[in-house]
Parts: C-alpha cells; structure tokens; sequence
C-alpha cells in the first residue's frame, strides 16, 4: 500500500469551514461536536474552486433532534449564498455509527448541493477509507483517531460492487454516453478504480484519468483528451462527433471491466 499524502485545505475552503463551524457551534453545544471532516477530491489534493463539491462529515456525540435538523436546514441555506456553500455535500453521523453502511443505519441529516435534508446519504468503504486515512481534521478529534476500522478488503468489494453491478449495467445502455456528464463519468471512475487496485490507494478523478493517459493503448488516446478536454475545457470544440464518443466510450468501458476483472 502507498503512503498516504496529508493535503491541507485550500485557502477558500478554509474561509467556508470557518463560517461554518461559526454556525454550527450555535446550534450544538461543544460536546456534542466530536469533530468535522473534509474527504473526497479536496483531501486527495485535487481542488478546482469552479467546480469540486466541498465532501464534508460531522461527527456528533448522539442523533439529532429535531429542532437541531431545522437549524441544519436554516444554516445550510445561508452558507449556500456562496458558491463554495452550495457545493457542500455531507453527512451528520452520530459516533455510535461510525464504520457502518446506510443498510445499518437510521435516517440522518446530509446536505446535498448546499441543502440539507433528512435520509441516507455517499456513504461505503470508500468513504470510510478515505475519512480515517486521507481525511482532513477541521476541528475536533484527529480523523485517523476516530474509533471505527476499515478494512483494504472492504473498499475492494465496493470497487467491485461498481464495477459489476453498476458500471456493467451502464455500459449496456449506449445513448447515456451521448451525453458529456456520463462519458466523463464512465472514464474517469474507472481510471480511479484501476489505480486503486494496482497501488492500494484512492486517488482523485484527476490522477484516475492521468493513469488511463499513461497505460492505454493509442486506440483510446483520443477518447481520453476528450475526456479531458470536458474537464478541464468544456467550452472548446468537441474532438470527436457525439455518436463516435458514445460508441468509443462504450467499447473502452467493456475493455476497463475486464481489465477490472483480471485484477479480482
């Protein structure tokens, strides 16, 4: 397994997490703050200000009730006047669930897009993975110190969840990949799950795509500039027409599943 990189919040994240530890600190009273949680893209160091999510968790000492969900709604919504605060997606977990899936769990508060609601919400083994190893401590106790265990075994079983059950199913449905969104999707996923099986670690969609530039045959290179070019510039001219996307991204999505498979 590689060594695990500690990324520090950049600074415009920084200033929403300030304002927001503010608010949350008037609706709970300290102790029941264990402590809050960046993981996802800005944790693996991967940060663009106009378009990554702000992956959050809150970990409280109990459930919240009701009159605290309302303040969560009221405080979500005022954070969301920003365009950092309506990227906010997370969840308030109590302690006692740590660890766990949404299968195992009552109902909880998550934000999704800035607003706050009430059901289950981006939770598996990778979450957990990437919150005890890689996640950043915005304050309370250290994210490594949070007393739950994951195990490699575990976020491999989710990758292969995704890859069996989800992504197999997508790629059976063609006209989802004549649009942008899915075939950035399909690529970059899988870019990250590869990665992930051969060096024991979860890296961003970024390096996830950087891996299948490095190790895919000629055949795909256009496929994967493409794919770039929607990340990075999605305002430029498309390089391939749409139907020869799809049917390209299709056939690499197959050619990645079983690359997947080889690897279980």
């Amino acid at each position: 397994m590689e060594n695990v990189v500690k990324h520090a919040l950049p600074k415009e994240v920084e200033q929403l997490m300030e304002q927001y530890i503010v608010g949350l600190k008037e609706i709970f009273l300290d102790e029941k703050i264990v402590g809050v949680y960046i993981y996802g893209s800005i944790a693996l160091g991967a940060f663009h200000v106009e378009t990554s999510d702000v992956d959050f968790v809150t970990v409280i000492s109990d459930s919240v009730n009701e009159a605290e969900k309302q303040q969560l709604v009221e405080l979500h919504k005022k954070l969301s006047g920003s365009t950092l605060g309506k990227r906010m997606d997370g969840m308030y977990i109590p302690l006692a669930d740590l660890g766990k899936y949404n299968d195992e769990m009552n109902e909880y508060v998550y934000c999704a897009d800035g607003k706050a609601n009430i059901g289950h919400w981006d939770i598996n083994a990778v979450t957990w993975w990437t919150l005890k190893n890689q996640g950043i401590t915005v304050t309370g106790k250290e994210a490594e110190d949070l007393p739950f265990q994951i195990g490699w075994d575990d976020v491999v079983n989710t990758m292969k969840y995704n890859v069996e059950q989800y992504w197999s199913e997508k790629a059976k449905q063609l006209y989802l990949f004549f649009i942008e969104e899915w075939v950035e999707s399909a690529v970059v996923t899988m870019g990250r799950i590869l990665y992930t099986l051969d060096h024991k670690t979860i890296v961003s969609k970024d390096s996830g795509l950087q891996y299948l530039l490095e190790r895919s045959g000629e055949e795909w290179e256009l496929l994967l500039k493409e794919v770039a070019r929607i990340r990075q510039n999605p305002k430029e001219k498309r390089m391939l027409s749409r139907w020869r996307r799809a049917d390209m991204t299709r056939k690499y999505l197959l050619h990645l599943i079983e690359t997947c498979r080889e690897k279980w």
